[in-house]
């Protein structure tokens, strides 16, 4: 992070020094000198360059830390995914009932939802999917749980709310909402 913020420091400064280089050379004309336009035209360019940069650094500063949110979101849907399976595989193998199946592939069908979801993160709502992980992280271990009879039945209500804010979540960071809404 410290050699991005060095990265745009660098960029910024040499930026500035571009238009306090066209300002000395306007300073050395006359209004009334053919080179004035062309060195005023020089330090307008000069300044749009700088707004130009300026307005993308914030994004800059927001990428290490996207990069961040989708990589906990992606870890937490393949742990949903693989407790899934040994779901599928403990049902297969007759520790748990064959029911479990059923769940097994609902929550294989739902990780596939999940990321459908938050595939495309919008900036300033990236955070979010940390969030949405969290959650699935829970009911990634609550339903073993309850499928081994460690936590009572009631419990179901544990990763079903997890679902749905996951998902929740994970659409909102992904701006989902916000497309329908233009649609």
């Amino acid at each position: 992070m410290a050699e991005l913020h060095e990265e745009i420091v660098q960029e910024v400064t040499g930026l500035q020094a571009e238009i306090t280089s066209a300002l000395q050379g306007l300073d050395s004309l006359d209004e009334d000198d053919p080179q004035y336009a062309a060195a005023f035209a020089r330090l307008v360019q000069a300044g749009k360059a700088l707004l130009t940069y300026e307005a993308q650094v914030p994004a800059r500063l927001e990428q290490p830390h996207l990069k961040v949110s989708k990589k906990s979101f992606t870890v937490a849907l393949w742990a949903h995914a693989a407790c899934a399976v040994l779901l599928g595989v403990a049902a297969g193998l007759g520790w748990i009932s064959g029911g479990w199946t059923l769940l097994s592939l609902a929550q294989l069908i739902g990780t596939s939802a999940f990321y459908t979801a938050g595939r495309k993160p919008l900036p300033g709502k990236h955070r979010q999917l940390r969030h949405a992980a969290a959650a699935l992280g829970v009911a990634s271990v609550a339903v073993p749980l309850l499928a081994f009879g460690v936590l009572p039945w009631w419990m179901w209500l544990l990763p079903l709310l997890c679902w749905v804010g996951a998902h929740g979540l994970a659409s909102e960071a992904g701006g989902e909402g916000a497309r329908k809404a233009k649609a």
